[in-house]
């Protein structure tokens, strides 16, 4: 009866008619995203088979087209949400599939409001309800005000401060200092040429490659090869010309897209830190806010590859919990309510992780490095050994036996950049331990991390490196894990056993 009556007094109310833009997109995204590879063969026989391309090819797109606005409107009618007196928010769903979800407001990690461009002149955005740090476990609520979201929002943090007793600034009355960060558009633009978006974006379109080499070659290279030979009196090598010029403006193609993607994605990024929460507000054709309290932050990673070196620039990535074993990192990575601060200078990265730990300083880091011994074997197993097979190849094929002595030169050089970037580093604060692994080869990464929030830790060892005192240590993370290789023995069943004391002993909650 109880039920019953307490099912009866629900009250379910329905999105935006706008949300039906949301809900057009969403699936589009999905059937673009998820159906692309099940419709290859279908797509490869309509291009090779099928001859009237255009004609049907405009068939099969109106189709889809009104297909999917059917299923979009369906949906919508079906779509509706309430908050219970018992702190749950709830939703019904689905046209051939009826769900009814429950999330708990206790669940709740965080709540995060977007603003798609075509909802800002109404006012509307996305709420977004993010259960357990990944995109699987989201509730979202499309086109509600923005009042109703913040409203919400507010509703859900002061229930999770009452319960945990803790208090967060969702409360009005608290004064917190604040501190924010801005990082201008012409920054967020050479994150572009950083990242490997372009990769990304390339890898999409892998499946159509074949078609496009082919267009390419008829339309673009046998021109540039013509004006080679008549313009330039190029005729022996016109053919590599066009080559080379093709290639370069596939990377110039590259390069200015993988910048537009980054615009797209950080544009006018504003970071701002207040009550042990951060707020990210970012995004060119949705404005996404992202909220992230503190204590969720599983580990800090600080990394700069070839490029961003060049750039004087740093990427900073603050993780949450995520779930896949060895390869959480991974999934912490891919999950997008990770906090990305995608490009910053050395100054700008001490600065926001001293939001998290006041002690960081990246210039008083000091390091202890590997063993010697992970030098040697590095240089047998990476210089030596693939050296050894250039020089007997050369030999074979009556190359330049010299080929060899630089392949062994510049592994040699790799392998001593990577030795040097190894180590790490522990410190104490207020009673608080913390750690810092860096790795890198031409590049730099470091993983910042509390000892409290290790999930496992172990070491490991060969017989020669247990003749010769050694052990490597695997720390495993929520967010990834931290590996330190070559360290000595002593040293190594230090670090395990003071972290599983800090785990054992430390009563606070880091999920």
């Amino acid at each position: 009866m109880s039920n019953a009556g307490s099912a009866s007094s629900l009250h379910w109310q329905a999105v935006s008619p706008w949300a039906l833009v949301y809900f057009v997109v969403h699936f589009m995204v999905r059937v673009i995203r998820d159906g692309i590879f099940n419709l290859l063969p279908i797509t490869i026989v309509f291009v090779t088979q099928v001859e009237n391309k255009l004609f049907w090819g405009q068939i099969a797109g109106a189709v889809a087209l009104v297909a999917l606005l059917i299923y979009s409107f369906l949906y919508y009618k079906s779509f509706r949400f309430c908050i219970s007196e018992e702190h749950e928010i709830l939703l019904k769903k689905g046209v051939f599939k009826k769900e009814r979800l429950t999330l708990k407001f206790a669940r709740v990690q965080n709540v995060n409001i977007a603003e798609p461009f075509y909802f800002t002149p109404i006012n509307l955005v996305n709420c977004i309800f993010d259960a357990a740090g990944s995109v699987a476990q989201e509730v979202v609520l499309p086109g509600i005000t923005k009042e109703h979201a913040q409203q919400m929002r507010k509703q859900i943090f002061a229930y999770k401060a009452q319960q945990q007793d803790t208090v967060t600034d969702n409360v009005d009355h608290q004064v917190t200092a604040q501190s924010s960060l801005f990082i201008s558009n012409k920054e967020i633009a050479k994150f572009g040429l950083i990242s490997n978006m372009a990769i990304l974006a390339f890898a999409a379109i892998a499946p159509f490659i074949n078609v496009v080499i082919d267009f390419l070659e008829q339309k673009l290279i046998a021109k540039m090869e013509g004006f080679y030979q008549q313009e330039l009196g190029i005729v022996a090598n016109a053919a590599m010309f066009a080559v080379i010029t093709l290639i370069v403006l596939l990377v110039i193609i590259a390069v200015l897209l993988s910048v537009g993607m980054s615009l797209i994605r950080f544009y006018n990024y504003e970071l701002y830190f207040k009550g042990q929460k951060f707020k990210r507000i970012a995004g060119l054709l949705e404005r996404h806010q992202l909220s992230m309290s503190l204590d969720k932050v599983q580990s800090i990673v600080i990394k700069q590859n070839l490029v961003a070196r060049l750039l004087k620039r740093f990427t900073v990535e603050c993780l949450q919990a995520s779930s896949g074993g060895m390869v959480a990192g991974v999934a912490a990575k891919n999950n997008k309510q990770t906090l990305l601060l995608p490009v910053l200078n050395a100054a700008q990265v001490n600065s926001v992780c001293q939001w998290i730990y006041p002690w960081f300083n990246s210039k008083n880091l000091a390091f202890t490095g590997a063993e010697r011994a992970l030098l040697y074997k590095n240089l047998v197993f990476y210089a030596l050994l693939p050296s050894i097979l250039v020089f007997v190849f050369c030999l074979v094929a009556e190359f330049n036996m010299w080929l060899s002595l630089g392949v062994f030169v510049a592994f040699s050089g790799l392998v001593t950049l990577s030795y040097q970037r190894y180590g790490y580093y522990l410190h104490e604060d207020n009673g608080r331990y913390y750690m810092v692994v860096r790795k890198g080869l031409i590049g730099v990464h470091y993983r910042v991390f509390e000892l409290y929030k290790t999930q496992s830790a172990r070491s490991i060892s060969t017989y020669l490196m247990r003749r010769s005192g050694l052990k490597s240590v695997c720390i495993q993370l929520a967010s990834g894990y931290a590996f330190m290789p070559y360290i000595k023995q002593q040293d190594a069943d230090f670090i395990i056993d003071f972290i599983l004391m800090q785990v054992e002993s430390d009563p606070r909650s880091w999920m």
